[in-house]
């Protein structure tokens, strides 16, 4: 798979999602599909809660060091599948 493919497949599949988040009804019926088997929790942000995922193993020893490239895989980690190819200055 090319880069170039890959990446069109990312904006597709973000476009899409972004057109389903937006309709307040597809977006519930969204969190409700992703979360109907119990093992996923669903948290939808609203325009007034944003919620951060913090992975579970972290390295405390690399984060009291202040590791940046540890402290930036942590942070690409919470961001999940943002649309990210280079992480915002």
């Amino acid at each position: 798979m090319s880069t170039v493919h890959s990446t069109t497949e990312k904006l597709e599949f973000a476009a899409t999602m972004g057109a389903m988040i937006q309709d307040s009804s597809e977006r519930a019926a969204l969190v409700d599909h992703l979360s109907a088997d119990g093992r996923l929790t669903v948290l939808a942000d609203t325009a007034d809660t944003v919620h951060l995922v913090v992975p579970a193993d972290l390295d405390d020893a690399r984060i009291a060091s202040g590791d940046e490239d540890y402290l930036l895989e942590i942070g690409r980690r919470a961001l999940g599948n943002c649309m990210y190819d280079i992480l915002p200055e």
